[in-house]
């Protein structure tokens, strides 16, 4: 006796145009090259993208035309199995596409089925299956005003999830975002602060207002008041004439982020606190205060309760800037995501470069067994130049033994030579230990805080 299938009443075909027609979930078919052969209603609602602009257009195109990204398609085709990623959308909203694909009896593949879902990420970050990474890729608003932390600014970054902790972090994070409440991210350089940061913004009900960046340990002392409460015209020696808005007030109905507020100079971390008491602002020069609305977002790698002990940092500051802390862990101790993150950063600069590689296996082994001690920045920058030196086709584990292992001295304890004054000499060794430091720290804002110095003074010796 045949076995009852729930179709016997329903032809096939009107079976799929159902599928097409009312599925909550938007669908889009294509074949092994990429091309799109079917899309339902939903997925031209879901990235706001008419039907008739998908329909026999490639995906990969699609993609390179910022209809979503990151690019899915690719991978499913390298890994030859289903993935499931956070794509960003043109509009800035966040979509949960998994990609499947689908072989024919030969095993060859002949078509990819992805279905998109506009969803909270709480039950697929908290998926306890480790066989499955879900991969979250945060896209800074290009409409986004510039600002002296530009270059903290990521176009595109993403985050691999696999480890517990992590899930847990960013589980923390989409609960924050529902909350108008301060927020302070700790961890050490190079762990995506930034990024959780504008995660945060993403998915608050104030997404659609401003992000507004500023690195405080990027701005000489002198000017930091300026640039965060801003001034009125002529109220000091050099002020813009028609005056300036600030930082703080650009931020108005969205977020302020506050990276590096442990290099905010105390005398400032008293108008900060009022500001967060108040929510008022005092431009300088200007007598009436400016009603200011917006979430405050901060972010250090040190130890402020270390920098209270020696009154370096305020502890009222700190108490309210600490509505939610959320902590970072470094790559470290989440090292089961090097692998699947290194295979991200290779596929974005391959696409960037023009250029097409691979990781062997051993050269994977080798990244993963590596300290990291400048955590996911680090591993990023270690595959660009992998990349770049080989020039492509596959990177070894030699490769990565040649990149990877510190240059030592033929003799370490030897003093360079020096001419001079002792006064000469002395400068000239300074220079040579600033030099080195910010080489070998990747900027001068990491080289002041190796050396216990501001880095408006690292700057000024400069």
């Amino acid at each position: 006796m045949p076995q009852k299938n729930i179709l016997h009443d329903i032809d096939i075909a009107d079976f799929a145009k159902l599928i097409l027609n009312y599925s909550t979930d938007g669908i889009l078919l294509t074949d092994s090259t990429g091309l799109v052969i079917a899309i339902n209603k939903r997925f031209s609602k879901l990235f706001q993208i008419p039907a008739s602009k998908v329909l026999g257009a490639n995906v990969l195109e699609l993609s390179r035309q910022g209809a979503w990204s990151p690019n899915l398609f690719q991978r499913i085709i390298q890994k030859k199995k289903t993935l499931s990623v956070i794509q960003t959308t043109r509009s800035g909203s966040s979509i949960l596409a998994t990609g499947t694909p689908i072989f024919d009896d030969a095993g060859k593949l002949i078509y990819v089925l992805f279905n998109d879902r506009d969803m909270s990420l709480q039950s697929v970050l908290l998926e306890n299956d480790s066989n499955k990474s879900v991969e979250l890729v945060i896209n800074a608003d290009a409409k986004a005003e510039h600002n002296v932390a530009e270059t903290q600014q990521y176009t595109l970054n993403g985050i691999v999830v696999k480890s517990r902790i992590m899930k847990e972090q960013l589980n923390l994070a989409l609960q924050v975002a529902k909350f108008p409440v301060p927020v302070l991210l700790t961890g050490e350089s190079g762990v995506g602060k930034t990024m959780f940061a504008r995660f945060i913004h993403d998915r608050s009900l104030r997404r659609e207002g401003p992000f507004i960046a500023i690195n405080c340990g990027a701005i000489p002392d002198q000017l930091v008041e300026s640039e965060l409460f801003g001034h009125t015209g002529g109220a000091f020696t050099g002020a813009t004439a028609g005056g300036k808005k600030g930082r703080i007030r650009a931020a108005d109905g969205g977020t302020l982020f506050l990276d590096e507020i442990s290099e905010l100079p105390y005398i400032l971390q008293v108008k900060l606190l009022q500001f967060l008491e108040t929510s008022q602002i005092y431009p300088v020069g200007e007598t009436h205060p400016i009603h200011v609305d917006c979430i405050v977002i901060a972010a250090t790698n040190r130890n402020l309760a270390s920098m209270i002990a020696n009154k370096l940092f305020r502890d009222d500051l700190y108490f309210r800037l600490n509505g939610i802390p959320i902590e970072l862990p470094p790559l470290r101790k989440r090292t089961e995501e090097i692998p699947s993150l290194a295979l991200f950063f290779l596929e974005q600069y391959s696409t960037r470069f023009g250029i097409k590689a691979s990781l062997s296996s051993k050269a994977l082994d080798k990244i993963e067994q590596l300290p990291f001690k400048g955590n996911v920045r680090e591993l990023s920058h270690l595959i660009q130049r992998l990349l770049i030196v080989t020039g492509g086709g596959e990177i070894t584990g030699e490769h990565v033994d040649k990149w990877t292992t510190p240059k030592t001295e033929d003799t370490p304890n030897q003093l360079p030579h020096y001419e001079g004054t002792l006064n000469q000499r002395v400068a000239q060794f300074e220079k040579d230990v600033i030099e080195k430091t910010i080489e070998e720290s990747g900027s001068q804002v990491e080289a002041a805080k190796i050396l216990g110095v501001h880095q408006s003074t690292l700057s000024r010796k400069l």
